[in-house]
């Protein structure tokens, strides 16, 4: 049935809801509430999938670190420098986006395209646990008294570590692989329609924003993408070896980015996140036939 493979497909759900919080405006009350428990619900269940014991491995640590560097060193140095051109709302959004850790869709994804899911895994889990400390020091070293430290503090409880808590409890439940999906998918439309929604007025009428924004989206994940594939190419690692750093080279949490940036600011500073994340979309999109015709070992 069409209804259900739309209901599971991500990229067709962000679509459907970018689109329709564009067109309508989006929720008329409540929006960081809804955004908050969206996001919520999306974080519990996709953190249920990332289960530790399956992943630990003495050979996993050295590459968890270096996943950490990639995606909170090379990255969130690259979304810096491009948001340091930007007006200080958005600098915001981009010093949010900086701060944030890696998105969990970097396992599924991993698995999708052949490459090391337990390596995924393992460094998902590790950059969520410095994600806590870091990302508020990140976030108050560079917005400083113009961000509440007790809504940070409060936010990063409710977003990463409460979430964290119930994927444990989650993972002692069985739950259809299907009904996951269609419920992460609908989290996360609900999520983008309600951010989209909100800053439907900076669509229309600041497009050489949205066209500057759009241009730094594709050098954060295309750029940064291409740029650890190829370098990590040119290094002889295997191809299965590569896919989950590159997906570390190129994603966020976007998700959390622009329910944080609407929960402590306006609405406008999660612009970039929302358009950001049509990029990423795009990109794993790209990936995905990228790897088809990739050669499973470098020459």
């Amino acid at each position: 049935m069409w209804l259900t493979r739309v209901l599971e497909s991500y990229s067709a759900m962000m679509a459907l809801g970018l689109l329709l919080g564009v067109l309508s405006g989006g929720f008329p009350v409540l929006t960081k509430e809804i955004s908050m428990a969206s996001l919520a619900i999306l974080m519990t269940l996709s953190l249920s999938n990332v289960k530790l014991g399956e992943a630990r491995s003495k050979g996993h640590a050295k590459d968890a670190v270096v996943a950490l560097a990639i995606n909170y060193g090379m990255l969130t140095v690259v979304i810096l420098l491009l948001g340091s051109m930007f007006p200080q709302d958005l600098w915001w959004g981009w010093v949010l986006m900086a701060a944030a850790p890696s998105a969990v869709s970097v396992v599924p994804f991993t698995t999708i395209m052949g490459g090391r899911t337990s390596k995924a895994l393992f460094s998902t889990s590790v950059n969520y646990l410095v994600a806590l400390g870091l990302m508020p020091l990140i976030t108050l070293a560079l917005i400083g008294s113009a961000v509440s430290v007790e809504s940070l503090v409060t936010s990063l409880l409710l977003l990463i570590a409460l979430p964290m808590a119930f994927s444990r409890l989650l993972t002692r439940v069985t739950v259809r692989k299907r009904t996951k999906s269609v419920a992460m998918n609908l989290s996360f439309a609900i999520l983008i329609f309600a951010v989209a929604g909100s800053n439907r007025d900076a669509f229309f009428e600041d497009l050489w924003i949205v066209l500057a924004i759009s241009a730094a989206c594709i050098v954060r994940t295309f750029g940064t993408g291409l740029g650890t594939e190829y370098l990590l190419r040119a290094r002889g690692v295997p191809k299965d070896e590569r896919i989950h750093l590159v997906l570390f080279a190129s994603y966020k949490n976007l998700g959390l980015t622009a329910t944080l940036a609407i929960a402590l600011f306006a609405p406008v500073v999660a612009v970039p996140a929302t358009i950001c994340i049509v990029f990423e979309v795009v990109w794993v999109i790209f990936l995905v036939r990228f790897y088809e015709r990739a050669p499973t070992r470098s020459p």
